[in-house]
């Protein structure tokens, strides 16, 4: 009795055995039954891939202030495109160009003079341009001074010592190679000449007294007007300083960059308070830029004699 009881057991163990397998061949073995939304259950756990865009930007200020006026933007967007953004940043001018060039950028924010060599030189394209407080895609290059120095107009700066931004800057080219040649005066009538990595460094060596007077961006000095610097000479209006691409720019990118800054109106409110923080330059809104937008620059070069 016991064996056949046993005989049973072991007969109900086994075709328990087979139907749970049955039932689990059919339910996740057997790829020709559903498992539920695979699609839903796949996205809950592998997130989409999302391109990273590096954006190069030139060292015309310290990094801390361009980090600060210029990250907002990178994180717009990032938030209004489908790509990730992060800023690049460089220790030169050329540095910037130079990582357009070997692809390790894919835009930049560059100077209009250094536009303009890149473009000969690299096929570097711009695409968009800032406007001004006024709604202008235009920007000047001032002359700085303390009241103390005596400075009133560019003829008294006989003898005196003058800093500058970079020689790669529109701000650092404009005053040797045009006003002062207008003004009937040469580089050796001056006192010291000497160039600084950043516009601010040229703020700061004016107001210390290390130098007489000095040629920044107009947004600079605007930065700095409550600090006792007196403007006392103006460039003419120069068209913004423009984001740019390489030349075998990615299509995708481009429109994505410009869809999204495009979209920005400064008198919408919401708009308003999202560019607040941005580099002040920037926070005006864009319009598309175009390369005879530039010649202006390559007149004042060919004008004095250079070859661009």
């Amino acid at each position: 009795m016991k064996i056949r009881n046993n005989i049973i057991y072991g007969l109900i163990f086994i075709l328990l055995f087979l139907t749970i397998s049955i039932i689990f061949y059919k339910t996740t073995v057997n790829i020709a039954q559903p498992y539920g939304d695979f699609t839903e259950r796949e996205s809950m756990y592998y997130a989409p891939v999302i391109d990273t865009v590096y954006f190069g930007v030139i060292s015309r200020y310290p990094s801390n202030v361009i980090y600060r006026g210029y990250q907002p933007i990178m994180d717009y967007l990032t938030k209004n495109t489908d790509y990730h953004f992060e800023l690049l940043l460089s220790d030169s001018y050329d540095e910037t160009v130079n990582q357009l060039v070997s692809g390790e950028a894919h835009a930049a924010f560059l100077g209009s003079y250094i536009y303009v060599q890149a473009h000969d030189l690299h096929g570097i394209i711009c695409i968009l341009k800032p406007l001004n407080e006024n709604q202008e895609p235009f920007f000047r290059s001032v002359l700085i001074t303390h009241p103390r120095t005596g400075i009133k107009s560019i003829k008294d700066l006989s003898g005196k010592r003058l800093a500058l931004p970079s020689q790669q800057s529109f701000s650092g080219n404009w005053l040797p190679i045009s006003l002062l040649d207008k003004n009937d005066i040469s580089i050796d009538d001056l006192g010291a000449v000497q160039f600084f990595p950043f516009h601010q460094s040229v703020v700061y060596e004016v107001l210390r007294g290390n130098f007489d007077a000095g040629a920044v961006k107009d947004r600079v000095a605007q930065e700095y007007s409550d600090r006792g610097i007196d403007v006392f000479a103006y460039s003419d209006p120069i068209p913004g300083s423009p984001i740019v691409v390489p030349r075998d720019y990615d299509e995708a990118i481009v429109k994505a960059i410009m869809n999204a800054l495009l979209a920005i109106d400064p008198a919408d409110p919401e708009y308003s308070a999202l560019i607040r923080d941005w580099d002040p330059e920037f926070a005006h809104g864009f319009v598309p830029a175009h390369n005879e937008d530039y010649n202006t620059i390559r007149d004042i070069l060919r004008q004095f004699g250079e070859n661009r």
